[in-house]
């Protein structure tokens, strides 16, 4: 059994998703097991490879970030979602998205060493 820690990026972002998928393969014994580009896809990726953390945009198409964050918690109350969040200043939509259940935020632009701080502290890596 791998010790592998398995992340599911959800960012309809190639950019963002790229960026986001540096800083998780620098840490190691993280892999990405799929990027969602809508909150559906990133609910169906949740159920399909149950990551030990999502990162969620939370402007996506379809049902959008936050709702999926609710939709995923409420099945799974244990999954480990990170919001990563360009809304500068929205700090009521960051708050409603940890109410909801996400444990942490990382903003755009990424802070390299605060994401992989964040990511690492909530994946319990050293």
């Amino acid at each position: 059994m791998s010790d592998t820690r398995k992340i599911l990026i959800a960012d309809d972002s190639r950019v963002a998703a790229h960026l986001l998928g540096e800083i998780i393969e620098s840490i190691e014994g993280c892999e990405i097991v799929d990027n969602a580009t809508s909150g559906e896809q990133a609910i169906e990726y949740y159920d399909k490879y149950m990551p030990d953390l999502v990162t969620m945009d939370l402007s996506m198409p379809g049902i959008g970030g936050m709702e999926a964050v609710r939709r995923i918690i409420e099945k799974h109350p244990d999954a480990k979602i990170v919001v990563v969040s360009s809304l500068g200043g929205a700090q009521d939509k960051l708050l409603e998205a940890l109410e909801a259940g996400a444990l942490s935020v990382v903003s755009k632009p990424f802070d390299e060493d605060k994401a992989i701080s964040v990511f690492k502290k909530l994946l319990g890596l050293k």
